[in-house]
């Protein structure tokens, strides 16, 4: 059945919170403790209670660092709260768990947020009807533990089941045992896949956008260019300039399609004359670098792109109880993407097929290429709440 159409009162505006977890033992060795995730909430105001109870809410400094995607390099120790006796939150409000891709953070809706335009009240994805939930990748900077925490394990590498592990670890947390959509392109869209590999009955529909599988040999060999960028930097690891930023512009590359870059940046002359930098597709690549460098961290930036090399569903390690994905799923390309290309996307439909669950397929059609995920607003609209209204999948054992 699909989430009720019926709204609730929501809150006026979401919240940031941070919830200290148990000890996440990594898959590839290594352990994150202490343990905190930072999420993201939108939903009925009966939430709030419950909400203040479970989590240590944001306000003041770190909600304006947080708003302001400040790398979280130092914070002073998340406590654990007893959820004993805590209110609980609403089980009749369908929660949709939203996962950003590798530089993006837990905001994905409200001012600034990733994912704004499909967040908020009357959008696809509205308050009063859903409950909105993301939180930060396991190993990047914006608040859930990462590499510039003290105590985070060195020389490690994640994997994507790691972080869907530690995002259901902060889902029960919450007391929430059921989910009515996952959804997440790119990187995004591997832990979505994960969520719903360990989620087994819990995890009620998928909607992957712009992802596969696992990770093909053109994925690996770019992460691996970036990866040779960032470590090559004087400053590695702790102070990267210059590697971070041709690192990002080499994804950019990636990210983007040769149509829509033609059309807006093509052979056009720079606005200045005699710059270094005659072509503006030049100028606009310098930009692209030197903004990322203002506000991400490069070990992150590893840390991440070496999870997406390690995605593969059909190598869950043992012990993790990953099983069948119940989940029905909506499987969305693009198709301009030259990282995910629409054949792979194709074969990841047929491989969830496999496991018996529902699965739709479709196609957004942008010029764009890969980041079309992130550009293409109305389109996904359109598939969000295409999503929603899949037949419940999961089933109990």
């Amino acid at each position: 059945m699909s989430p009720p159409a019926h709204r609730r009162p929501a809150a006026a505006s979401p919240s940031l919170f941070d919830v200290r977890l148990p000890a996440l033992p990594l898959v590839r060795g290594g352990t994150v403790e202490p343990h905190v995730a930072r999420g993201f909430w939108w939903g009925p105001e009966s939430d709030l209670p419950a909400l203040r109870a479970r989590t240590h809410v944001l306000g003041g400094a770190a909600l304006q660092a947080a708003e302001a995607q400040e790398p979280v390099r130092r914070r002073q120790p998340v406590p654990s709260l007893d959820a004993v006796g805590a209110p609980p939150l609403d089980e009749a409000v369908p929660t949709v768990l939203l996962i950003h891709a590798l530089t993006g953070d837990a905001r994905a809706g409200g001012p600034g947020g990733w994912w704004e335009p499909l967040v908020g009240p009357g959008r696809a994805l509205d308050p009063a009807r859903v409950r909105i939930l993301c939180f930060g990748n396991l190993g990047s900077c914006y608040g859930s533990s990462g590499p510039l925490d003290e105590g985070f394990p060195a020389g490690v590498e994640l994997t994507p089941w790691d972080l869907a592990r530690a995002l259901l670890q902060a889902l029960e947390v919450l007391g929430l045992e059921r989910l009515a959509l996952v959804t997440g392109g790119s990187l995004g869209g591997m832990v979505s896949l994960c969520i719903g590999a360990l989620g087994g009955a819990r995890v009620e529909r998928l909607l992957p956008l712009a992802t596969s599988a696992s990770s093909s040999a053109w994925v690996l060999a770019w992460n691996h260019v970036q990866r040779n960028l960032l470590r090559l930097d004087p400053g590695w690891p702790d102070d990267v300039g210059r590697g971070l930023e041709l690192a990002r512009q080499v994804g950019m590359l990636t990210y983007r399609a040769e149509p829509a870059l033609e059309a807006k940046q093509g052979r056009h002359l720079a606005a200045e004359p005699g710059v270094p930098l005659p072509f503006r597709v030049q100028g606009w690549l310098e930009h692209q670098g030197q903004k990322l460098r203002r506000r991400f961290d490069a070990r992150a930036y590893l840390l991440q792109a070496t999870a997406m090399d390690h995605h593969d569903l059909d190598a869950a390690p043992a012990g993790l109880g990953a099983g069948p994905i119940r989940a029905s799923s909506l499987v969305v390309d693009v198709d301009t993407d030259q990282l995910f290309t629409p054949a792979q996307v194709e074969a990841l439909a047929g491989r969830l097929r496999t496991d018996g669950a529902h699965v739709e397929r479709a196609t957004l059609r942008s010029a764009h290429g890969h980041d079309a995920f992130l550009l293409e607003w109305d389109a996904l609209a359109a598939l969000v709440k295409r999503a929603l209204a899949l037949p419940a999948g999961g089933w109990d054992d």
